[in-house]
């Protein structure tokens, strides 16, 4: 699964956001919920889910950075059911982890590779904000070369 995109959800007075058809159709009746590293939360498919966790069982059983991964992931996790509209509640503790108020909050869902991410749509705005000169000094760095081959080739 190559998942891309984004939507903006409201958060409803009991604490639910309603997917959208597309993202739906790449569910199975119920997600996995869990906290992220950056005020967001982590929303996996059980298959997702599955495969990532797989990758947190490695390690040493005394290794206290892979502990403190167990229990971000693992131990803040939440299956959750959606309804037949397709709405989902998310856990008041991952609401609070993410400020998304019930009734009072807009959840920005990206689709990003092989997870989904839900972010309070406002902090999501203040993230970027405070990492874009960062990130588009990496982009340099990473692409950077490519983009200087383009050009090149271009004759500029």
């Amino acid at each position: 699964m190559d998942l891309q995109g984004s939507t903006v959800n409201p958060v409803d007075a009991s604490g639910r956001i309603t997917l959208r058809d597309h993202q739906l159709d790449q569910l199975d009746g119920s997600v996995i919920i869990t906290q992220g590293f950056d005020e967001n939360l982590l929303m996996f498919s059980p298959e997702q889910w599955a495969q990532f966790v797989e990758g947190l069982g490695g390690g040493s059983l005394m290794d206290p950075d892979m502990d403190d991964l167990r229990r971000l992931f693992r131990g803040a996790a939440a299956q959750v059911q959606l309804d037949e509209r397709g709405r989902m509640k998310i856990p008041e503790s991952l609401r609070e982890w993410a400020n998304l108020r019930a009734g009072d909050s807009k959840a920005l869902v990206l689709e990003i590779g092989t997870r989904w991410e839900i972010w309070e749509q406002g902090r999501f705005k203040q993230y970027m904000a405070e990492r874009r000169a960062a990130l588009k000094e990496f982009a340099r760095r990473k692409f950077g070369s490519l983009a200087e081959g383009e050009a090149e080739a271009s004759g500029q």
